[in-house]
């Protein structure tokens, strides 16, 4: 089935905001080096938003849902990125995200620590970079900045108009 590259695009980006939501909270339970409360779920977020970056870019190219979902791509970063840069995508800021999540995302260990495992992480700002730098090139790339889902024939998302969906004291 064809796959609308605005649509994996989309919810990357809520991914990405997501994360720096969480990680941007001054209340956030993150205080400790060694608190992994939060650490798990910011690079499992992370990680789903990088693959769904590069799904976009790929679905763009002409790859289906079916092709990507399967192998050889599935959640494999490093063959999505590869691919991606056979099609044409060159970013550091994808480089950097893969290099950092794809062994671990692959393998479902943020979803499924393993206490034998090293988790490591850089600096947020890098990783910020990162996402901003990939968005912009993915986000040029199938021009999902201008269709925003106003293509004709397309009705958009439905949210309930009450806002009760939004947290508490965020703006409608």
């Amino acid at each position: 089935m064809k796959l609308d590259p605005t649509e994996p695009y989309s919810v990357a980006k809520g991914y990405v905001q997501s994360a720096y939501s969480m990680m941007a909270n001054p209340h956030r339970l993150l205080q400790l080096q060694d608190d992994i409360s939060l650490f798990m779920a910011f690079h499992m977020l992370c990680g789903f938003a990088t693959e769904l970056y590069l799904k976009a870019f790929l679905a763009h190219k002409g790859y289906d849902d079916a092709q990507l979902k399967q192998r050889p791509f599935g959640h494999d970063l490093v063959r999505l990125r590869d691919q991606c840069r056979l099609e044409g995508l060159y970013s550091s800021g994808a480089d950097k995200l893969v290099d950092l999540l794809f062994d671990k995302h692959k393998n479902f260990e943020f979803r499924y620590m393993k206490r034998s495992s090293l988790y490591e992480t850089i600096d947020l700002r890098a990783i910020f970079f990162a996402f901003s730098s990939l968005d912009r090139l993915v986000d040029t790339a199938i021009g999902a900045s201008v269709s925003k889902y106003m293509t004709l024939g397309r009705r958009g998302w439905r949210f309930p108009s009450d806002g009760l969906w939004r947290l508490p004291g965020a703006n409608a």
